[in-house]
C-alpha cells in the first residue's frame, strides 16, 4: 500500500484533492491507519482515480461523477449523461461564436465610422407580461399617435391611471413590407383589473429570451437609422429576427421640442443562425442548410437489425448487406439505399432495415425483410458516417426548439444517393418526420 502522499506524487494529484475525493464518497482510502489516521492507497486504485480525472476533465461536476461512478449504472444511462453534456458544450460554443461575431461586427464598425458606433446593441430576455391594446392598420408610423390617444383615453375611463415607470408599446405584426399602411398595437402593461371592449384587448405579450434593442433620442422621422442599425447588426453577428419587433415608447417627444425630448427603445426579437457546427467545422461557420418536403410512401427491402448498435453492429450490417445487394429484385435505383430506423424500445434497442428502395415486391432474398414507409413530412438535414449522431442531436436539441415543426410519429432514416461518399463526406442526409407545432 501507498501513503497519501506517495499516492499523491504518483497520480499527480493533491492530499487536498484526495482528501476531497474522500469526503463526497468519489474515491475511499483502502485503509485508514485507526491509531495515526494515515491513509493508504493501492495501486489498483489508480484507474478509479484516473477515471474521475478524466470525467472531470470533460466539465463533470463531482456530484454527476459520483453518479456515474455507479456500479448499477446502464451503459444507456452513461451515455445519456455524457451526450447531455456534450450539448451543453456545443451549446456553449455557439454562444462564444455569437460573441466572437459580435466583436467581429464591433470591429468593423470603429474602423468603418473611425468613431464609436452610433447606435449601441445591448441583448436582453424580455418577460411576460399582462398588456392592454388596440391593434389595427395604420397608415404609417407617424400616425400612431391617434391609437396611442384611444387607449390612453380608455384606461382613463376604467380609472387607471397612467403610470411614468411603464411606457406604451408600439408592436409591429408585418412580416413583410405593405405599401401601404401597416399592421401594429399600441400596448401598455397593466397590473390591476381593466374590463376588454370591441376595441381595447386585454391579452399577455409573450416574453422574449434574446431581445437586441438600441435606444433612440429624437422624434420619429429619424427612426429608420436606429432600424437600419440595428438590423444590419442583427445580421453580421449571426442572429435571425424571431417575431414581431417592438418600440417602446420611453419618453414621447414634446410638441415644442420633438428632437430633443424623444426617447424610443426599439427592440427585435432575435435567435443564434442555426450554425453547421455538428456536420461541418466550427472554423467554416457555415449555414445548414434545411429542407421540408413531403415524400409518398415507399417500400425498403434490405437486411434487419434490432438491437442498440453497442459494438458498431449497423455499419457491420451494411458491410454483410452490400455484396448481396443484386439479390433484390424490383430496385428503384441500384445506386441509392436506405437505412430505416423504427422506434425505440424502452430498454434502448431499436429496429433498423439497410436496403433499397423498389418499385414492387417480389420474392425475398434469404435473411431480408420488407418495410413500407408511409407517407411523411420531413426535414432533411445533410449528415457524414462520421457525425450521425451528431445531426440527429442538432435536429432535435438546436433546430426544432428554434422553428414551427416538432417530431412526428414514424420511422427516421438515412438517405445514400448517387454521390455518397464515405471519405468526403458527401451524399449523405437524414430524414426525421416532423409535424407543425400545435398553438
Amino acid at each position: 500500500m501507498l501513503k497519501i502522499g506517495e499516492f499523491s506524487r504518483l497520480a499527480q494529484v493533491s492530499p487536498k484533492t484526495l482528501r476531497l475525493y474522500d469526503e463526497r464518497g468519489l474515491l475511499k482510502p483502502a485503509w485508514i491507519d485507526r491509531f495515526s489516521g494515515y491513509r493508504y492507497y493501492t495501486l489498483e486504485q489508480l484507474a478509479r482515480l484516473n477515471r474521475i480525472l478524466a470525467l472531470k476533465d470533460l466539465g463533470f461536476s463531482l456530484d454527476q461523477i459520483g453518479e456515474m461512478q455507479r456500479d448499477d449504472l446502464l451503459a444507456a444511462e452513461l451515455r445519456g449523461m455524457i451526450r447531455l453534456k456534450r450539448a451543453e458544450l456545443e451549446q456553449h460554443i455557439q454562444h462564444e461564436q455569437a460573441r466572437l461575431a459580435r466583436i467581429e461586427t464591433r470591429l468593423q464598425q470603429i474602423e468603418q465610422q473611425a468613431s464609436q458606433p452610433a447606435y449601441e446593441v445591448v441583448l436582453k430576455s424580455v418577460p411576460p407580461m399582462r398588456v392592454a391594446g388596440i391593434r389595427d392598420m395604420v397608415p404609417s408610423f407617424g400616425e400612431m399617435t391617434p391609437l396611442i390617444n384611444e387607449l390612453q383615453a380608455y384606461l382613463t375611463a376604467q380609472s387607471v391611471s397612467p403610470q411614468a415607470k411603464v411606457p406604451t408599446l408600439g408592436i409591429y405584426y408585418d412580416a413583410v413590407f405593405r405599401e401601404r399602411g401597416m399592421d401594429m398595437e399600441v400596448a401598455t402593461q397593466i397590473n390591476t383589473d381593466v374590463k376588454a371592449s370591441q376595441r381595447v384587448q386585454l391579452h399577455e405579450l409573450p416574453g422574449v429570451e434574446t431581445m437586441a434593442c438600441v435606444l433612440h433620442r429624437g422624434d420619429y422621422t429619424h427612426l429608420r437609422e436606429a432600424y437600419s442599425a440595428l438590423l444590419s447588426w442583427v445580421d453580421a453577428s449571426g442572429y435571425q429576427m424571431d417575431g414581431p419587433n417592438r418600440d417602446i415608447f420611453l419618453q414621447i417627444p414634446s410638441i415644442t421640442d420633438e428632437a430633443a425630448s424623444g426617447i424610443t427603445e426599439v427592440q427585435f426579437p432575435v435567435r443564434p443562425k442555426p450554425f453547421l457546427s455538428a456536420v461541418q467545422s466550427y472554423k467554416e461557420q457555415k449555414l445548414m442548410e434545411i429542407k421540408i418536403i413531403t415524400k409518398p410512401a415507399f417500400t425498403v427491402v434490405g437486411k434487419p437489425y434490432f438491437g442498440k448498435n453497442e459494438n458498431s453492429e449497423i455499419p457491420q450490417l451494411w458491410d454483410q448487406m452490400l455484396p448481396h445487394a443484386g439479390e433484390i429484385q424490383n430496385k428503384v435505383e441500384p445506386h441509392l439505399c436506405y437505412g430505416v430506423c423504427g422506434e425505440m424500445e424502452a430498454d434502448g434497442r431499436f429496429h433498423y432495415l439497410a436496403g433499397y428502395e423498389v418499385d414492387q415486391e417480389a420474392e425475398l432474398p434469404k435473411d431480408m425483410e420488407s418495410w413500407q414507409v408511409p407517407q411523411q413530412t420531413y426535414a432533411v438535414f445533410p449528415s457524414t458516417l462520421q457525425t450521425i449522431h451528431e445531426t440527429y442531436q442538432y435536429a432535435h436539441q438546436t433546430w426544432m426548439p428554434h422553428t414551427e415543426f416538432e417530431r412526428d410519429e414514424g420511422p427516421d432514416f438515412e438517405f445514400y444517393d448517387v454521390d455518397f461518399d464515405p471519405n468526403k463526406g458527401t451524399g449523405l442526409y437524414i430524414y426525421i418526420p416532423v409535424k407543425k407545432k400545435s398553438s
